[in-house]
């Protein structure tokens, strides 16, 4: 049965996240504005997208643009051609970094903060991630953005669940710390049994560094800081 929704409920960065992320075969249909498009997605990977006479990454770009409209999901069906092979992550990674370039671009009263920067590409950010596991003490790093898309990471196991962990207590502690009139979150420190995960906020994205036992969250912070800039 189709999944139907809003735009504005439910973001189509989510909705590429969700499908790729639980491995789903199914077809995206979205509506804007008299304008519509598809993005096909085989076994968690988008293999087509296309809006008008645009295909491949460029119409994923173009829908990931659009502020507003309606979706359709339905589970299941086989994408009829494929046109896109780069990986999702680096899809939504260059997505973004075209949507902050074109809002940059538009003049805006002295008052508003400009948008935020991202790094220019998913190479950037990997070797971010490859840096940060480099640290004496580090064990794996993720690099993800605050509404939960992994831009990089360098860890065993499952960089989407280890980054999970990163945003909730990123955003929870910066949202506690803003209620409470305490000075902006930099860094804590997650235990989970014997596991130890160090979350530090950048504007755009947090990254969450697994600690070996006997690392020391200061000075791995510290370190981490000077990579990070």
């Amino acid at each position: 049965m189709p999944v139907e929704g809003s735009l504005k409920e439910l973001g189509l960065t989510n909705i590429i996240q969700i499908n790729c992320t639980e491995m789903n075969t199914a077809t995206v249909s979205l509506t804007y504005q008299g304008k519509t498009g598809i993005i096909c997605f085989a076994d968690g990977a988008i293999v087509h997208a296309a809006v008008g006479d645009v295909v491949g990454e460029e119409a994923v770009y173009e829908l990931l643009s659009w502020p507003d409209g309606s979706f359709v999901v339905e589970a299941g069906t086989i994408p009829s051609e494929r046109t896109v092979s780069t990986s999702w992550n680096s899809l939504l990674l260059e997505g973004i970094r075209r949507m902050d370039e074109e809002q940059a671009s538009v003049e805006r009263p002295a008052e508003v903060a400009p948008a935020m920067e991202l790094p220019a590409a998913a190479d950037e950010m990997a070797t971010l991630a490859h840096e940060l596991k480099n640290v004496m003490g580090v064990e794996g790093s993720v690099i993800i953005s605050r509404d939960g898309i992994v831009f990089a990471s360098d860890i065993d196991g499952n960089p989407e669940k280890e980054g999970a962990v990163a945003v909730f207590v990123g955003n929870a502690a910066a949202e506690f710390g803003n209620a409470m009139s305490l000075t902006p979150f930099d860094w804590g420190l997650v235990t989970m049994g014997k596991d130890r995960m160090l979350i530090l906020e950048r504007p755009a994205f947090f990254a969450g560094l697994s600690l070996s036992e006997k690392a020391s969250p200061a000075l791995v912070s510290a370190e981490a800081a000077t990579i990070l800039g």
